[in-house]
């Protein structure tokens, strides 16, 4: 239940919601146009109708604004983003305002109010339930309060609290419908997401050891301790040479199984590829086993790619203040944009439902940070 409030649907779904970006802007234009359509009916009943034209770039920025903070590249959606959006739009509120103030406009025809729901709606896909709720209670009252300032001369038509109802009603329509929407959607991915894990878990399970690793190591130590063994039974005596090399030959078993065991994950995973670990204290072990086998996947991908400089991959483990690990990983990578959106989107997108502030610096070297939460 908690995690249905703190997650959006981009989170739990970044698939889904991978082109999306491009949805706000579509919605921020939709509430323009049926702003324009208004204002040009009634073109005649605004008190200054020039404010109404200024005011509608505002809610154009709007949708920019979202779409710039919900690309997949950025780090999660912050409630400082959702209220920088909605900042910008209740500035076009204010201005029509003023251009209505006086004026004979209906407030059910008051085009601000449906545009900043529209706004409002627009952040659905990536802004959590509880920031929606936290952004609509005061977005609410403040469409209220201007709606009333703006409308309070027409009470011989409509009770005060008729006027301010209209008013807020397209705001709080919006916001109900974007906070039902982004729970159930979240609520329903969850819980799928959870059933597939328990049928398919074995698929996408990486050991913390690499018992592999384990037996190359007994192997190879087994093929100088046999014939050592077999002289030893041949000859029918122990030699204090035979000592000497046998407690070289333990030490050495020792020395490889001790090793081989307090390495994490990722150290097997760097033993075995040639990249650069950088885990002093092992964090990569409180790692999940979604979380292992998405980036485990992604390393695999890039290194399988021509495009890819091998030697230049780097992963840094952090341990933070709060209980997370910062990871940051890095890499030169000789690719279009395009081929270099291929390869890296379904182990980005299979990272991002696992891991907390997943972000991305791209250009000739790319740069991938994010957070692995508290056990």
């Amino acid at each position: 239940m908690h995690d249905t409030w703190v997650r959006s649907p981009q989170d739990v779904d970044p698939l889904s919601w991978f082109t999306g970006p491009r949805m706000p802007i579509a919605f921020s234009i939709a509430g323009v146009l049926q702003g324009i359509a208004i204002i040009v009916i009634y073109w005649d009943s605004w008190s200054i109708v020039a404010l109404q034209i200024v005011a509608l770039p505002f809610f154009l920025a709007a949708g920019w604004l979202t779409a710039r903070s919900a690309h997949p590249g950025r780090r999660r959606f912050r409630l400082r983003d959702a209220a920088q959006i909605l900042a910008f739009a209740c500035v076009g509120v204010v201005i029509s305002a003023a251009g209505t103030y006086g004026g004979t406009v209906p407030v059910a025809q008051w085009w601000p109010g449906i545009a900043l729901g529209v706004t409002f709606v627009s952040l659905s896909p990536y802004c959590t339930p509880r920031k929606q709720l936290l952004c609509a209670i005061p977005l609410v009252v403040f469409v209220g309060v201007v709606g009333w300032i703006v409308f309070s001369s027409q009470t011989v038509f409509w009770p005060p609290a008729a006027i301010v109802i209209i008013a807020v009603g397209p705001v709080t329509i919006s916001a109900a419908a974007s906070v039902v929407f982004s729970y159930t959607f979240v609520s329903r991915t969850v819980a799928l997401l959870d059933s597939s894990a328990g049928t398919e878990g074995a698929a996408l399970s990486i050991e913390v050891t690499d018992p592999e690793l384990q037996k190359g190591t007994v192997a190879r130590m087994s093929a100088r301790v046999a014939p050592f063994i077999e002289s030893v039974a041949t000859a029918g005596e122990i030699t204090p040479e035979n000592r000497a090399l046998a407690a070289q030959l333990a030490r050495r078993l020792r020395t490889e199984l001790v090793t081989a065991t307090g390495r994490s994950w990722l150290d097997v995973v760097a033993h075995e590829t040639g990249i650069i670990v950088s885990d002093p204290a092992r964090l990569a072990d409180s790692m999940n086993e979604s979380q292992r086998a998405a980036l485990r996947g992604l390393l695999v991908a890039a290194m399988d790619s021509t495009g890819v400089d091998r030697r230049s991959l780097l992963i840094e483990l952090r341990a933070q203040p709060d209980g997370s690990t910062a990871v940051a990983l890095s890499i030169d990578m000789d690719l279009p944009e395009g081929r270099r959106l291929v390869l890296l989107a379904p182990y980005y997108l299979t990272l991002k439902t696992t891991v907390d502030d997943l972000s991305w610096d791209d250009g000739r070297r790319l740069l991938m940070q994010f957070k692995i939460p508290p056990a």
